[in-house]
């Protein structure tokens, strides 16, 4: 049962003095922090309304996403269907960390919805007006998770349009062009540094295949391996700053 005191009559209105007191300080700091979450939730209700809670709203505003999209023919339409989509998500998700069956809730709301009812999720299941939710609350979620999915849309796309190997530049499979040879430990570490920058490569084992050696010699002018091309650039040795260097051409 909920229990509200109601003051009338007060000369005074715009002045009000509110006693709190607890059974010890830590109890008092908790009640005093509620009274404040109240007195700002009530103000925000009087300002600019109060929407029905308990996720009534959301599968309300679901329901006219839907209807509008269906007067859309284009990409514009999937966008919406899935925005209504993710709102009833929110209100499953209630349901179900209230202990009820998410679909059998949900579907029950939009039947209430149909005859003119706006029923919410409460403890004892599916109610006429369980909860009031201020307005600005309400629209400020929505807004926070909008601009939360464009973000992350704005990020996949930076990550996908900027690779970080182009094939157009590295020469052979979008990598760079390793010559290297059996049992070369500077060969083992060279291979590993460009794995763990993404750097995709074809190796050429000279120990494996001899007519590589006079390319690699033609290019160098070295015997030595690890010998790395990358886009031209000649590096002879395990050298971080030079291939380094040469990736940023």
């Amino acid at each position: 049962m909920v229990k509200m005191l109601r003051i009338e009559n007060v000369k005074d209105g715009n002045v009000v003095t509110l006693h709190i007191r607890g059974f010890n300080e830590k109890n008092e700091i908790l009640i005093e922090k509620y009274v404040k979450k109240a007195v700002k939730a009530a103000m925000d209700a009087l300002k600019e309304g109060a929407l029905p809670g308990g996720g009534a709203a959301k599968v309300a505003v679901a329901k006219k996403i839907r209807e509008s999209a269906m007067k859309e023919r284009n990409k514009q339409s999937m966008a919406m269907e899935e925005f209504a989509s993710a709102l009833e998500d929110v209100v499953k998700a209630m349901a179900r960390n209230m202990g009820f069956d998410k679909e059998i809730a949900i579907a029950e709301m939009k039947k209430e919805m149909k005859n003119g009812k706006i029923k919410g999720l409460s403890s004892e299941g599916v109610k006429e007006m369980p909860t009031l939710r201020s307005f600005s609350l309400e629209k400020s979620e929505i807004e926070r998770a909008g601009e939360a999915s464009i973000m992350m849309i704005r990020i996949s796309d930076v990550l996908s349009a900027k690779p970080l190997v182009k094939k157009s530049k590295y020469g052979a499979n979008g990598g760079v062009i390793i010559y290297t040879s059996t049992g070369c430990p500077y060969c083992t570490k060279a291979k590993a540094y460009l794995r763990g920058k993404g750097i995709s490569f074809k190796e050429i084992n000279v120990s494996e295949n001899p007519a590589a050696i006079q390319e690699m010699i033609r290019k160098s002018g070295q015997t030595g391996t690890p010998v790395m091309d990358i886009k031209g650039n000649i590096i002879v040795g395990y050298d971080i700053a030079r291939i380094e260097a040469a990736l940023r051409k």
